[in-house]
């Protein structure tokens, strides 16, 4: 992930812009084979390849790391996010 400026002057991590012809890239992993025959076996069950599991499965890892680091240089800006604010956040979101 790259960082960028953001409008109040503090870096923002954002995902690198990629041609469309390098979208995908063939790569060799040793992964864990437990992890292995479980992601075979959800990707079987979703109708997809193990290639979009994984995909997906780092994507999401990224996006979870990148909300990590706003939180957290959220809360040495702002102090610790309270259960209180937490909560009416959530009460917010669910309408």
């Amino acid at each position: 992930m790259a960082r960028r400026e953001a409008r109040s002057g503090k870096p923002q991590l954002v995902a690198p812009r990629v041609p469309a012809r390098e979208r995908a890239k063939k790569v060799s992993l040793t992964v864990d084979e437990g992890v292995l025959r479980a992601m075979q076996h959800e990707a079987k069950r979703a109708g997809r390849t193990l290639s979009a599991e994984v995909t997906e499965a780092l994507a999401r890892e990224l996006r979870r790391r990148r909300l990590h680091d706003l939180i957290a240089d959220y809360e040495t800006e702002h102090g610790v996010i309270s259960a209180d604010e937490l909560a009416r956040i959530q009460a917010e979101w669910q309408g």
